[in-house]
């Protein structure tokens, strides 16, 4: 691999994607059925089949086109639960809490995505919105992929997908990923797009084994007009030290691209590493959690894992407490390094 080899890379993604502009289809007339030997639910063309994610108000599952025999993902939202869950998360810039109805993270990630001006291979893709009416649910059809990585909650230890070898440090496929995962932000960031939410649970791995952005929940579109909220319904572990030590500062004073810069780096970390960066022993003592963020003392010698000084330099750029000079998805992108072999 020359030291061009990311531009290349960079314009075979652009190519593609100018040949793959988006036509998300929506739709509220639907037509369910039942298969007749298994009992499944076929809503319009689509046969849905096992579950392969669950949250407390939605689940995701494959399902089939049957008239086309592809597989997607499913995920069913329940609004009619979402309309009644509520949480106060956020501040206005006077001080005041804000109430947020968990519904408005499902119509804002369907906002986002109908943002999104094409489709690219680093985002996970949205095809078809079905909006059940009578039943008060939404069917996002979307790509099939897999989690990348995932978390043990009893122990914090972070496991790769079975695709690939949990004992042995592969340098050059973390490259990749960093590639890969750094295009999908660096396309969300020039479309003043926001992730908000970037952990190792919303990196998913496609069948054409491409690591692949999810969820937009939290997503923020930086050109809509919005309230003057600090956005903080991430996960706290992914915060970086300007949201943990600024959180009575205007939105408009925090840099969300920055934030998500330093969640794509412990999402790295963790795929390297298998645990997270700053972690006290005491994993629900949020006083110790944030002082070791704003400390910023990251260990490169965890578990056993020996990495090059290259990557040692590449993480500590992602990991500038400045957000000001953290570097940028397209520094990352374009990084010399991460295009030689």
């Amino acid at each position: 691999m020359n030291i061009n080899n990311n531009k290349k890379v960079e314009e075979e993604h652009k190519e593609k994607e100018n040949n793959e502009i988006k036509n998300i289809f929506e739709t509220d007339k639907l037509e369910i059925n039942y298969n007749e030997d298994s009992g499944s639910k076929i809503v319009n063309d689509f046969l849905f089949q096992e579950t392969i994610g669950r949250g407390a108000y939605s689940k995701v599952k494959k399902c089939l086109n049957i008239k086309t025999n592809q597989e997607f993902a499913v995920k069913v939202i329940k609004n009619y639960l979402l309309r009644k869950k509520k949480k106060a998360f956020d501040k206005t810039s006077e001080g005041s809490l804000l109430i947020h109805y968990m519904i408005e993270d499902a119509t804002n990630e369907i906002k986002t995505y109908k943002a999104i001006p094409k489709n690219h291979p680093n985002v996970l893709s949205l095809y078809q919105i079905l909006n059940d009416k009578e039943k008060d649910k939404t069917y996002l059809i979307m790509e099939l992929a897999e989690p990348l990585i995932s978390v043990n909650e009893e122990t914090g230890i972070f496991t790769l997908n079975n695709k690939f070898d949990n004992n042995v440090y592969n340098e050059k496929l973390i490259k990749k990923w960093i590639f890969e995962i750094a295009s999908g932000i660096k396309f969300l960031h020039e479309n003043n797009i926001a992730h908000c939410d970037i952990k190792s649970d919303n990196i998913l791995i496609g069948k054409d084994g491409k690591c692949k952005l999810s969820d937009f929940g939290s997503s923020l579109r930086m050109n809509e007009p919005e309230d003057n909220i600090l956005r903080t319904q991430g996960n706290i572990y992914f915060f970086p030290p300007e949201l943990v030590e600024d959180k009575e500062k205007e939105k408009k004073s925090i840099d969300y691209k920055a934030v998500d810069i330093w969640a794509f780096g412990i999402s790295i970390y963790t795929c390297i590493f298998k645990c997270l960066p700053f972690m006290p022993e005491n994993r629900e003592n949020i006083v110790e959690l944030f002082k070791a963020i704003t400390d910023g003392n990251f260990d490169f010698n965890k578990n056993g894992i020996t990495i090059s000084e290259e990557m040692k330099e590449l993480l500590r750029h992602i990991f500038e407490k400045d957000p000001e000079k953290r570097f940028t998805a397209d520094d990352i992108v374009n990084y010399p390094w991460l295009s030689k072999d």
